[in-house]
């Protein structure tokens, strides 16, 4: 194949587990001399992608008060809405942005896209208690049609809530990296751009051993140029307190301790908890 002849000693196969089809080769390979001091990394070879498990909600039966059924609406809360989050961090009315250089991003990826009609509507239910703006002010990437997504209206409208008034950017990023997010692409897409805002929020991950050295390496060198540019770049720690596969409900975190970043190039930032808000 043409793979096989640009890169010398690798002999692909096709391995098939279920719905799943992925080509690899079980061999090393070379990289021609000529080509290789302008290459940083070769994907897509040997590893497999990471099997997506599936994590058990935080509350359990023995979460639940006394005289609460488990399972019924009364055993979690639903209600954590901008006001309260405000609330939380001792923010008044009048912590809103009001420079015209205050500036922020947050990042989609996943096929994940969010509508502006919707933000408007968040906005009216839940934004008359502070100062806010209801639309963003620039969608760099395709936004995908149809439905929302969760994950990517979450994001837009509680960055814009706690970060209120202030002009917010949205980075739609297609595709995948070994079926994963592709954070070089967004990085490289960051690098590429002479103005964009200061800040940027991230609310996803991959667990460490899903991915190459040589790939997060690339992806640290990055990091490292938009910190020397002045960005700051945001990335949610996550709720599994680093373990991955295993359930919130069965691993004891130490508190107020958010899981350490892949990277010592970002903030990781962890989240707010709440007992009945």
């Amino acid at each position: 194949s043409t793979a096989e002849r640009v890169l010398p000693g690798a002999e692909f196969h096709r391995y098939v587990k279920g719905q799943h089809s992925v080509v690899r080769s079980p061999l090393p390979y070379t990289v021609p001399e000529e080509l290789a001091e302008h290459i940083d990394f070769v994907g897509g070879l040997h590893r497999f992608p990471a099997e997506r498990k599936v994590v058990s909600r935080a509350w359990s039966r023995k979460d639940a008060e006394p005289g609460q059924q488990y399972g019924g609406r009364a055993a979690f809360h639903l209600g954590v809405t901008p006001s309260i989050i405000r609330k939380r961090y001792n923010m008044t009315a009048e912590d809103i942005g009001l420079l015209p250089n205050n500036s922020q991003a947050c990042a989609q990826f996943l096929e994940q896209y969010f509508h502006q009609a919707d933000l408007a509507e968040f906005m009216q239910l839940f934004g008359s208690s502070f100062g806010h703006r209801s639309q963003v002010d620039q969608v760099i990437g395709h936004q995908g049609k149809g439905r929302a997504g969760l994950e990517a209206s979450l994001d837009v409208e509680y960055i814009m809530s706690t970060g209120a008034n202030i002009s917010t950017w949205v980075f739609s990023n297609a595709g995948r990296h070994e079926s994963q997010e592709p954070f070089l692409a967004w990085l490289l897409l960051l690098s590429n751009m002479s103005s964009l805002p200061w800040v940027h929020s991230v609310s996803y991950g991959d667990d460490e051993d899903s991915l190459s050295l040589a790939y997060m390496e690339r992806v640290n060198v990055e990091f490292m140029k938009a910190a020397a540019r002045g960005l700051t770049i945001l990335f949610a720690s996550g709720t599994r307190c680093g373990c991955p596969g295993v359930a919130v409900s069965e691993v004891v975190c130490p508190p107020a301790v958010p899981t350490c970043p892949l990277s010592p190039y970002v903030t990781t930032v962890g989240g707010t908890s709440f007992k009945n808000p």
